[in-house]
């Protein structure tokens, strides 16, 4: 995301799940998945963006043990059905195919595509060591890198701009959600939570249909929405340790 070396992770990490719409139109055997990726359109990278003063820091909810994984959970399941109902109410679950590493990564999507839009994304990654730095070193390399990206708003389409970015604390070990806008019609919150070499990276977005004209999620709703499912991950991999 950046010039600089970065650290291994495993396969995707999607800065936007979704793909382009027209694309997956063509394709009727993928009707379905159109809907879950026609919310926001990835680009080339922006080089200005808005940024925070605040970083992520420790948290004293941080797992005990501070345990390494091997394995993460399905990323489905992992989310509570609670908490995906009351972000996207009705919502078509699927889940996301992942070409390696199947043990260590594992992501799904919620979509709502109508008048009103949402879309809710879970991703889980356990990252590995590099042979010179534990896997939680890693992770946290990498958490730092992605945060520096995602406030900076590498990777973004032109229409996309960066509203928001703020460090969290009390949601795993390490914290932050970025909230974006696309085209003045999408709202769309990045929450990214590491816990020991566990990253947890969930996207929540949205519109509504206001007279016709589509206005995007707000961004205490997209934050407070993202965050929510990344605190109730979190914590179900922390009952886990």
């Amino acid at each position: 995301m950046s010039g600089r070396r970065r650290a291994p992770r495993p396969a995707g990490r999607r800065r936007r799940v979704w793909a382009v719409a027209g694309v997956l139109t063509v394709v009727v055997a993928v009707c379905a998945v159109a809907v879950a990726v026609a919310l926001l359109r990835p680009g080339k990278a922006r080089t200005t963006a808005d940024r925070a003063t605040t970083g992520p820091q420790s948290s004293p909810m941080s797992a005990p043990d501070g345990s390494e994984r091997d394995v993460v959970p399905d990323a489905c399941t992992a989310l509570s059905q609670k908490v995906a109902d009351q972000l996207t109410p009705g919502a078509e679950r699927t889940e996301m195919d992942q070409a390696t590493d199947a043990d260590r990564h594992s992501e799904c999507a919620w979509s709502i595509y109508g008048n009103d839009r949402r879309q809710l994304t879970v991703e889980l990654r356990a990252l590995t060591g590099d042979g010179t730095t534990s896997a939680t070193g890693v992770a946290t390399r990498t958490f730092g890198d992605e945060w520096d990206s995602d406030r900076a708003g590498k990777d973004l389409a032109d229409t996309v701009k960066v509203r928001d970015s703020r460090g969290v604390s009390g949601v795993g070990e390490q914290a932050y959600v970025v909230y974006t806008v696309d085209n003045d019609d999408i709202g769309d919150a990045v929450a990214n939570a590491r816990l020991a070499n566990v990253l947890v990276t969930v996207h929540f977005s949205g519109g509504d249909d206001k007279d016709g004209d589509m206005k995007p999620i707000s961004s205490s709703d997209a934050t407070n929405g993202a965050l929510s499912a990344a605190r109730d991950v979190i914590s179900k991999l922390q009952s886990q340790s």
